[in-house]
């Protein structure tokens, strides 16, 4: 049958979740097939045919050919392009593999006209923070007080407004590297000695939201009419009370699974949907009063801790979410 192959976007470091997802997939009667994109150029191929001749063949590193009418669904889980090209290269010509590399692959994405976890270009919108939280406001999600901007002077008003209890952090993931060590910034409060530096966003927007008191920090994941809810105490891992992630690993057996309220989760499938996404992880907090504040939502988000480890069926959901709209797809 065509249009039977699910096609994996992830690498070739990726975690459990790819072979576990595909583990479900396979139960499904359905094939499955990995593209490990930092394997592209050097070890995977891709040829495509424009005009006479219209067709796309994706060569892997085992040697495995997938034509274009092969393909009927993408889970869009993870892109690291080129990232195998030879450390010898210079650093011009680096460049210039890595963006040709990447309009291939995205070319090769968009030529395929089938049910997509999620499209790329869905994903690379949604990712807007300011996107989100405008959206989040518009289904009736509360969300925390939040300034974007490059002004101090707004910054420092903001500030002002709430007293001093603000946190700030960036809009995009990254890490500084100082003697080799990767540095990630994490979501930090913004001290009274950081208002002499507001100057500097002049050279970098920065976003600040209110400080909110913490009972539990809520991870929710949606797929397609599903969500999936684990908790944590941030409260018991001091030095990461304003960003949990600093711990890492050490708070994975911490998270509990927890129900969030019907009409919350109504919204935030709603939220993810006008968002143009299937899949997406979100992170709220519940403040002592029992507030839940919505603080964003990541499109491609990690999820797997909370499959190996609060049993949350993910994986389960998003080959069964695959295949369904995989045939809805194929009966159009």
């Amino acid at each position: 049958m065509s249009n039977n192959v699910v096609l994996i976007i992830t690498h070739s470091n990726d975690n459990q979740s790819v072979e576990t997802v595909a583990k479900h997939l396979l139960g499904y009667g359905v094939r499955v097939a990995r593209f490990n994109t930092d394997l592209f150029p050097t070890k995977v191929s891709i040829a495509s045919y424009q005009g006479l001749d219209k067709e796309q063949v994706l060569t892997l590193e085992t040697g495995e050919q997938y034509l274009l009418s092969d393909i009927g669904a993408i889970w869009y889980r993870r892109f690291h392009i080129a990232r195998d090209l030879p450390k010898d290269i210079d650093r011009q010509t680096r460049n210039a593999c890595f963006e040709e590399s990447k309009r291939t692959v995205l070319g090769y994405f968009d030529a395929l006209n089938v049910f997509k976890i999620d499209d790329y270009w869905s994903i690379r919108k949604a990712s807007s923070k300011e996107l989100q939280l405008i959206k989040a406001d518009e289904q009736g999600i509360d969300i925390p007080d939040t300034l974007t901007t490059n002004d101090p002077q707004a910054a420092l008003n903001f500030y002002n407004k709430h007293n001093g209890n603000i946190i700030t952090k960036m809009q995009t993931a990254f890490a500084i590297y100082e003697d080799g060590k990767e540095n990630v910034v994490f979501t930090n409060p913004v001290k009274e000695s950081d208002l002499d530096r507001l100057e500097d966003l002049r050279f970098c927007p920065m976003q600040f939201q209110q400080s909110l008191p913490k009972e539990l920090e809520l991870r929710a994941t949606v797929v397609g009419d599903k969500v999936f809810c684990i908790a944590i105490n941030s409260n018991e891992f001091q030095t990461e009370n304003y960003d949990w992630r600093r711990k890492g690993a050490t708070t994975l057996a911490a998270w509990f699974a927890y129900d969030l309220p019907e009409q919350e989760a109504h919204k935030l499938i709603k939220l993810t949907k006008s968002l143009g996404l299937n899949y997406g992880a979100a992170d709220y907090i519940l403040t002592p009063n029992g507030e839940l504040k919505f603080l964003e939502i990541n499109p491609c988000g990690e999820f797997y801790w909370a499959e190996a480890y609060q049993k949350q069926e993910i994986c389960a959901a998003l080959a069964s979410h695959l295949v369904s709209n995989m045939a809805k797809k194929r009966e159009l």
